[in-house]
């Protein structure tokens, strides 16, 4: 089940994270959508991106990437709060590097629960 306040924090910390390393002024993107049995809720920035060996570590506890501005790192928690709360409400989080520009995208699939009503 979809804990409110855990999503939100979730949530929270990628709109952070987005901010911090996107450039000042730039477009930072939250698109959702159904597909599939899951709600899909993405967040992009127009940042630097994440080096592809380091999609995955980001989640690590205490890890943040090499070469960042110090000014806006953070301490390394947020993302793997992020994904120890979706993983607990029964989702999954992940990490990409946009395709159509520099910039990262993180993904949240929270699967719709069978009883939930439809919207009309």
């Amino acid at each position: 089940r979809l804990d409110p306040v855990l999503f939100e924090q979730a949530l929270f910390n990628l709109l952070d994270n987005a901010a911090k390393y996107a450039s000042p002024g730039s477009i930072i993107r939250l698109q959702a959508w159904v597909d599939n049995g899951a709600i899909i809720l993405q967040v992009m920035d127009e940042g630097p991106g994440i080096p592809p060996g380091d999609l995955e570590r980001i989640f690590d506890t205490f890890y943040r990437v090499r070469k960042r501005d110090q000014v806006r790192a953070g301490t390394g928690l947020g993302l793997s709060i992020s994904r120890g709360f979706i993983e607990a409400m029964g989702g999954t989080i992940a990490a990409a590097n946009r395709t159509d520009r520099p910039g990262a995208i993180f993904t949240i699939r929270m699967p719709v629960p069978a009883d939930l009503p439809a919207l009309s």
